[in-house]
């Protein structure tokens, strides 16, 4: 009987350990450090501490496109796919290649432009728009 019992417990603990694993492996990480050494090479200034929480909540009636984007072939315009995010470097590399933009003007373009227009649509909270602001020395 108590054995009955043993494998049930340990029967419903696997079960929730898998589902909760399951979770983890979907669930978006929250905070990224921008650093990209194997692009980049030695980095000149401070990686960047980047919040994807924070942006995807400031950034929720614009959309995922806004960052995660690829090129629709009949159109020519930058499309959002669910489900196919893909981190930046995938797309951009060291140096501009067929009108994609190198991964560090992918970064400062979107990023600080971003921030700047959230500073002129009188945003109380908006992000840095200066080196500094971004590449914090540790």
């Amino acid at each position: 009987m108590q054995n009955k019992f043993i494998a049930r417990l340990l029967l419903i603990g696997l079960v929730l350990w898998g589902l909760t694993a399951g979770f983890d492996s979907i669930a978006q990480e929250t905070e990224y450090i921008l650093a990209h050494q194997d692009i980049f090479g030695r980095l000149r200034r401070p990686q960047v501490n980047f919040s994807h929480e924070i942006h995807s909540d400031t950034l929720e009636d614009e959309g995922c496109g806004v960052c995660h984007h690829v090129q629709d072939d009949r159109s020519g315009k930058l499309v959002y796919i669910e489900g196919e995010e893909l981190s930046c470097k995938e797309c951009h590399v060291q140096r501009k290649e067929n009108q994609i933009p190198a991964l560090r003007e992918a970064y400062h373009g979107n990023c600080t432009v971003c921030h700047r227009q959230l500073i002129k649509a009188g945003k109380p909270k908006t992000g840095p728009t200066t080196c500094g602001g971004c590449h914090i020395k540790q």
